[in-house]
């Protein structure tokens, strides 16, 4: 009802100025929009198309110092941006109680007249409560989506009854969302919720934690939530796991893989906002590999090594590692530790007969080198 409310005032204003209206939250996601879009310029057709305003623009607004006017400024503000090709706009905020609720944007082609700055200035009011409105909204649908996504996390029959109810098809994967600070996710999540209602509206989208989590169809999952990050989420700060692709009873396992795939793009410095396992697999098979160990650590026979090390005053784990790194090569591996031949093979031959390790055995030869790249992944 609200949102329909705030069409119908978009509608009115952008009568009234005689030019077209946007109004938006604080991170430039837009509730309402208004007006002619015949003669719009590219910036105004992509934020009516996208639901929110392009990256280059957002950028260039901040650079003009756009933002941080509006944060503490009241009066109407013009914007040109003719690098971006962008007609000039007029702005102003729209506060509740001194917070900032959002902004209308008026596309006056130039300096607004007394007429127009006095008109955008007298909407604020309204714009102000029926954004109050659809928060107040907003909150509920929140607490509904919320709801949703913990009976389809909780797998097995709860989540068939969720996914049958949210009509869900059959196969289905959970997305992993993280980055920033707790209320920068929360932002993200409203903007990828309005992008989700668009392009999948069977999605289901909440917080959860530190983490925001979608599950929607495994066939598109990947190529919705590139496009989005790409386009919306703006910041490289944010990154997007996918899980694998399952039943509706089996999501608790896609949200673990999620998980998983998000916090390996997280300690990424460079590289793709948004993967699934394929994408991270041995990042993701060590860090499982990692949480195995802490439980289990006394009985790796790297451990093993490094005891009879600390016992006997002698070198008999890095000597291994040399071995295993220069794949069983006593030769090599004599070079990579600057010492004879013959001092590899006695020390091999001690892990043998003292420590009752075969680094040439199959399985020990793994164990070995998946806890030592443990130890040195970051």
């Amino acid at each position: 009802m609200s949102e329909s409310n705030l069409f119908g005032l978009a509608h009115d204003l952008a009568e009234l100025l005689g030019c077209p209206i946007t109004i938006e939250d604080p991170d430039t996601v837009v509730v309402a929009h208004a007006g002619d879009h015949a003669t719009a310029d590219r910036a105004r057709v992509e934020t009516i198309l996208n639901r929110q305003v392009p990256l280059e623009v957002r950028r260039a607004l901040g650079r003009k110092g756009v933002f941080d006017r509006l944060r503490c400024a009241d009066d109407v503000i013009v914007v040109e941006l003719s690098e971006l090709e962008m007609r000039p706009r007029a702005v102003v905020a729209v506060r509740s109680d001194g917070e900032l609720l959002g902004s209308i944007w008026a596309v006056t082609g130039g300096p607004p007249t007394p007429e127009q700055e006095a008109a955008l200035r007298a909407a604020g009011p309204a714009v102000a409560h029926h954004l109050r409105v659809a928060r107040r909204e907003s909150d509920a649908a929140h607490r509904t989506r919320g709801d949703r996504l913990e009976r389809l996390l909780s797998g097995g029959e709860t989540a068939v009854e969720a996914a049958t109810d949210a009509a869900l098809p059959g196969q289905l994967a959970a997305v992993a969302v993280r980055g920033g600070d707790p209320g920068r996710l929360e932002r993200v999540g409203s903007a990828l919720t309005l992008h989700l209602n668009a392009v999948a509206p069977r999605s289901v989208c909440a917080v959860r934690d530190d983490t925001l989590y979608c599950v929607l169809a495994a066939s598109s999952a990947r190529r919705i939530l590139t496009d989005f990050m790409d386009r919306v989420a703006g910041r490289a700060d944010v990154v997007a796991g996918i899980g694998d692709t399952v039943p509706a009873h089996d999501l608790p396992r896609s949200a673990a893989t999620a998980g998983d795939v998000v916090a390996v793009l997280l300690r990424r410095e460079a590289g793709s906002r948004v993967a699934d396992l394929r994408d991270v697999f041995a990042d993701v098979l060590v860090d499982r590999v990692r949480g195995f160990l802490t439980t289990h650590d006394d009985a790796s026979p790297l451990v093993a090594l490094e005891r009879h090390d600390a016992e006997h005053r002698t070198e008999l784990a890095g000597t291994v590692d040399a071995y295993l790194a220069a794949a069983g090569s006593v030769a090599r591996a004599s070079q990579l530790l600057r010492v004879h031949p013959n001092t590899v093979r006695n020390r091999l031959r001690r892990v043998r007969v003292s420590c009752g390790l075969d680094p040439d055995d199959p399985a020990t030869r793994l164990a070995l080198m998946v806890h030592l790249a443990a130890r040195r992944s970051p």
